[in-house]
């Protein structure tokens, strides 16, 4: 061994050497969560704030839930409230169908509109969860599609011990060819804004008419029921769970609906769907079942109870699901300031004071 090589093994084993005599730097603790280098006498009770029970549990959660683009949509609300949900930074989105315009076999035309929509839901920053509506898939060519995208039409979860099922209440047989072609041409008048036109086609047209009839008699097939029964079955000890669907079946139940309800009795549930483009509320076996608004879809062309673009803020605690209806209009980035926000003031029959703004009176009619 060479002088140099002797040299520089002898220097790495004397830093060796010397690292290991070294005495380790203790850890630093961590701090607290809460903490705070002021003193405070110790014999006095008061302090500036009420309590330190942080609502902070781990396995406590917050995600939103958005609803109907379309049936009708009005251009760019939808995009907006993708703005308005990532300025509350949810863990997740739950969604309630209809994000197409659909009712097409033309799948240049399904690709185009699927296109818009993921233009769109990229802008998330939360893992957005699919359910799919009757705008999403009429037509085989259209479920197709779907299963091209989204590989099922109905699944579950599990996050943090809280069962997600998400329903296809679309599980109906496809119209016929001549069905369709008017189901279409319906959807020309709607998306242009004749409802009364939409209304006249269903009405007139037997085997449209009879079409719709047949078809909301099932919603929700024998297999589709034996699936969600097993997976009820199977997660039965979760501490929550959430049915998510397009179409409010519990409005009008099919048997296979009341049987999957049937199996929820005893256990802390919520069943949400969307679809009917306002918001309702009622309990059934003492549980919510909620129709969500719009982000976008189809108004009746008047002011409506219950119509309004809103995100549902939905925050799971040790009791169960606490929730927060935010109108799209009322969440504001920091550099949006208001010059007018109609209604903003809390009053009416939940707050019992009374209301200074009012709705418009109507402008009367031309003569």
């Amino acid at each position: 061994m060479n002088f140099s090589a002797k040299l520089l093994l002898g220097l790495g084993l004397t830093l060796t050497i010397a690292a290991c005599d070294r005495t380790p730097e203790p850890t630093p603790e961590a701090k607290p969560t809460f903490h705070t280098s002021d003193a405070y006498a110790p014999d006095q009770d008061a302090r500036p704030w009420t309590h330190l029970n942080f609502d902070n549990d781990p396995d406590n959660f917050q995600f939103a839930v958005i609803t109907d683009r379309t049936g009708g949509h009005r251009p760019g609300v939808f995009p907006a409230i993708m703005k308005k949900a990532n300025l509350m930074q949810p863990e997740f989105i739950m969604s309630v169908g209809d994000y197409i315009e659909g009712y097409t076999l033309d799948k240049t035309k399904l690709y185009a509109e699927w296109a818009e929509v993921d233009e769109f839901i990229g802008t998330l920053e939360a893992p957005l969860f699919f359910t799919v509506g009757n705008h999403d898939i009429a037509n085989q060519s259209m479920e197709d599609l779907w299963l091209e995208r989204s590989a099922k039409t109905q699944y579950h979860f599990i996050y943090k011990n809280t069962l997600f099922l998400v329903l296809n209440t679309e599980d109906t047989p496809h119209p016929s060819p001549e069905a369709q072609e008017l189901l279409a041409e319906a959807m020309v008048a709607l998306d242009e804004g004749d409802m009364k036109e939409a209304i006249r086609i269903g009405q007139k047209n037997p085997p449209l008419s009879n079409y719709l009839s047949e078809s909301g008699k099932l919603r929700i097939n024998d297999t589709q029921r034996d699936w969600a029964l097993g997976v009820l079955e199977e997660n039965k000890d979760v501490r929550w769970t959430f049915v998510f669907m397009h179409r409010p079946v519990w409005t009008a139940p099919t048997p296979n609906f009341t049987k999957i309800e049937e199996a929820l009795q005893g256990r802390g549930f919520t069943m949400l769907a969307g679809h009917v483009h306002n918001y309702t509320y009622e309990q059934r076996q003492g549980q919510d079942f909620i129709s969500l608004g719009t982000n976008g879809g189809m108004w009746s062309g008047g002011p409506a109870q219950g119509e309004m673009d809103h995100i549902t803020w939905i925050t799971m605690n040790d009791e169960g699901p606490v929730f927060a209806n935010l109108v799209a209009t009322g969440i504001l980035a920091k550099d949006e300031i208001p010059t007018t926000i109609p209604g903003a003031e809390f009053c009416g029959v939940a707050y019992d004071i009374p209301c200074v703004y009012s709705a418009p009176a109507p402008t009367p009619a031309e003569e």
